[in-house]
């Protein structure tokens, strides 16, 4: 469902950059605050990069004037082998400023801007192009495959089209065999053009990973892409490459991140924990250090929701729920509300696993937005589910009737994609089965509870899935209430099947096999339950299987010896929680002529806007709007502070206009500091930022338009405010 949106299997797929026009140059008066190379710029990173550290190496010739360039695009190219896109673009945007021809480095930001879809892709793909004839036969290679997968979206016979483009694929293969870099592509492009689940062609992309790794035994891109290719039910296949990713790479968060993939995949949770978890330290350490906001970092969200789906998987409840709250807490994502109810799912999901019905009654608990219609469908599944769980059938059954005609007209109405509701169908499906067996229509609820489980497992996937529960297992322990012990059994060992080393089915196992009278096999779940629940908190499911008096020591086949999740020392990797940083130091001048710093509004929100002076319309028009919500801004308590380029004269001019508090920055100095300078072109840009009461970076937009969604301001300052107060309430 939500999840898709970033998944990321979709994120490799990126070669073939989007086809669009070139755009044309800006007029003078839009100049503003904006890129002199039109929009495309205006977007990603506007800060010089650094050089960075455990992201292994990739080296990958190109031509050009400046002997620099090759270094950062070197380190561009292996933050595209871990999708750290942003990151990427950033270094190869260092590039053009010490090289505007470089050819190739226009060609890689059309595969590291692909990704997010739009126009940037093609425009950069097509500067690439025009300067064609300033790289080796080698580099005009690359140009014009990429080229080629580009002309794909614009065939009339797609297949076609995209057999002609790996043609020429296969010919620079041919022309360049020891060209790693090339091989490492094909994998990509192969996937894309392929599909990895059509027949045999995961085994022949395994084959050129092989070729990579023979010719570099630590080429990060081929070991990603490896844990790629098995992620699922051959997910042992990839566990050599798990293992090795983190030493190579344990500073690139993706390349952390996918070995939970696999590892999860076929139930080695504690390793999939160890792994998830060191991904999100590393997230987490990079965003407080460098200023980044979620909604910058496509990972992060999807990193604590699989790694609170894994701590689930081992019992570890409040673990789980501890990642959730991290997410509830994070800025909304604006700019996509399908993303905004991404953010809920861990909490939701863990909250109906764990059977926390009160908690999932109050409204304010998860923080629905009335205006979202897929946080509203959700919310009431959620009460439907509670309402069940605590024997309140008949107000469940009328919440029943009212999701069943507001569901459909959702889907008629809603921008909500068909897939979402697909999902919500069977989630429904499944509650309704257990409301009616809940009422006593045992018949009737088991064979709709059936089919809802054998559709659930066809379309199973674990990136991490947003269901709760996997019905089999919620059919499994209906026949144990019911007193079928061997029906549950068959359901528990059908979960097994799809959700490798599922600790409610092996726990549910001990229960049917012991009541069966078959020891053996109760002996051998309980085993397993004691490595999969070593450190599990108190649960129904772990009480039943303890009363069967069964003791065993703990033992589960596997292809590795795992590690204790819980005894695992991480902190030295990262933070356990994402805080958001410390904002730098702002110390301006006002219209008085007096020193102004961000501690004289220590105790207070501040909303920071940096602007390019009175001569820009726009930004005197988002000044403007912040005015006439001044006081609802000032009724939150924020402060607003406008910093500019104008001298202590020009903004006690413009201060007779405004109650805000005008700033003059004429050196630029806290518009540096605050990431509100392109490093590139060297100009100042509009930004806004949300300041919390204790100094800390709460959300951010830097460049492009001035921001003026005030709508937004004032829910985000609510939302700071009552982080606030549960913060005082807890250290009292």
């Amino acid at each position: 469902m939500i999840h898709r949106l970033i998944s990321t299997s979709t994120l490799f797929f990126l070669l073939s950059p989007l086809a669009s026009a070139q755009a044309p140059e800006p007029e003078q008066e839009t100049l503003w605050g904006h890129s002199a190379h039109g929009a495309s710029y205006d977007q990603g990173p506007r800060q010089k990069p650094w050089r960075m550290e455990g992201i292994g190496s990739t080296p990958f010739p190109i031509t050009s004037t400046n002997p620099e360039v090759q270094e950062w695009f070197d380190q561009a190219i292996t933050l595209m082998h871990g999708f750290w896109w942003y990151e990427a673009e950033r270094s190869l945007r260092w590039c053009l400023k010490l090289d505007p021809e470089c050819a190739m480095a226009y060609w890689a930001l059309s595969i590291a801007t692909g990704q997010g879809g739009g126009e940037r892709s093609g425009e950069f793909l097509q500067e690439a192009v025009d300067r064609i004839d300033t790289v080796t036969e080698r580099e005009r290679a690359f140009i014009r495959m990429s080229e080629a997968f580009q002309a794909v979206r614009e065939a009339e016979d797609s297949d076609k089209a995209q057999a002609e483009a790996m043609v020429l694929f296969d010919r620079l293969l041919m022309d360049y065999p020891d060209d790693v870099e090339a091989k490492a592509l094909y994998w990509l492009n192969g996937s894309r053009a392929y599909g990895l689940q059509a027949g045999l062609v995961r085994y022949g992309m395994e084959a050129v990973l092989d070729d990579i790794l023979e010719l570099d035994p630590d080429h990060v891109g081929a070991l990603h892409y490896r844990v790629h290719n098995w992620d699922g039910k051959e997910g042992h296949y990839a566990v050599n490459s798990c293992m090795q990713l983190p030493e190579i790479a344990p500073a690139c968060g993706h390349l952390l991140h996918m070995p939970g993939h696999v590892l999860s995949g076929i139930g080695l949770w504690h390793e999939a924990a160890i792994a998830m978890d060191r991904a999100t330290r590393v997230e987490k350490a990079y965003m407080s250090e460098r200023l980044i906001m979620p909604e910058d970092n496509w990972d992060y969200a999807h990193n604590l929701n699989y790694l609170s789906y894994i701590q689930e998987q081992l019992g570890m409840v409040d673990q789980a729920l501890l990642g959730g709250e991290q997410l509830l807490k994070a800025p909304a994502f604006r700019e996509n509300p399908m993303f905004a109810s991404l953010t809920k799912v861990p909490t939701m999901r863990a909250l109906l696993k764990f059977e926390r019905w009160e908690e999932l009654l109050d409204d304010e608990r998860i923080g629905w937005d009335p205006e979202n219609p897929l946080d509203q469908i959700y919310s009431k599944l959620c009460r439907l589910q509670a309402l069940i769980g605590l024997e309140r059938l008949e107000e469940a059954e009328d919440l029943l009737d009212e999701l069943r005609s507001s569901g459909k007209q959702e889907s008629a109405d809603s921008e909500i994609p068909p897939f979402i509701f697909q999902g919500i169908e069977d989630s429904l499906k499944g509650i309704e089965a257990q409301l009616l067996i809940a009422q006593g229509s045992n018949l009737e609820g088991l064979a709709l509870l059936t089919e809802a489980a054998a559709h659930q497992e066809e379309n199973w996937h674990n990136d991490p899935p947003e269901a709760a529960h996997f019905l089999y297992n919620v059919l499994g322990d209906t026949y144990l209430e019911l007193g079928a012990p061997k029906l549950a059994a068959e359901c528990y060992e059908k979960t097994l099947e799809t959700v490798f080393h599922d600790g409610f089915a092996v726990a549910g196992l001990v229960v049917a096999y012991h009541q069966l009278g078959e020891t053996e096999k109760a002996r051998e779940a309980r085993a397993k339950l004691g490595v999969i629940w070593s450190d599990a908190q108190p649960n129904r499911w772990l009480a039943a299987a303890n009363a069967t008096g069964i003791r065993v020591a703990p033992h589960l086949e596997a292809p590795l010896e795992q590690r204790n999740y819980k005894k695992e020392v991480l902190d030295v990797v990262g933070p356990s929680l994402w805080v958001p940083g410390f904002v730098p130091e702002l110390i301006a001048t006002n219209a008085e002529g007096e020193e102004v710093s961000l501690a004289d509004y220590t105790g207070q929100n501040v909303l920071l806007v940096f602007y390019l002076g009175d001569e820009c319309v726009h930004c005197i028009e988002q000044l403007g709007i912040a005015e006439e919500r001044l006081e609802g801004l000032e009724a939150l308590d924020a402060v607003v502070l406008a910093v500019s380029k104008d001298t202590v004269d020009e903004i006690a001019a413009q201060q007779e206009d405004f109650g805000l508090t005008l700033l003059s920055d004429v050196e630029f100095e806290n518009a540096r500091r605050f990431h509100s300078f392109d490093d590139f072109e060297e100009i100042e840009l509009h930004s806004t930022f949300l300041i919390t009461k204790d100094g800390r970076l709460h959300w951010s937009t830097i460049g492009g338009e001035p921001f003026t969604d005030f709508d937004y301001i004032e829910n985000e300052l609510k939302r700071m405010n009552r982080t606030a107060e549960v913060k005082v309430a807890t250290t009292r």
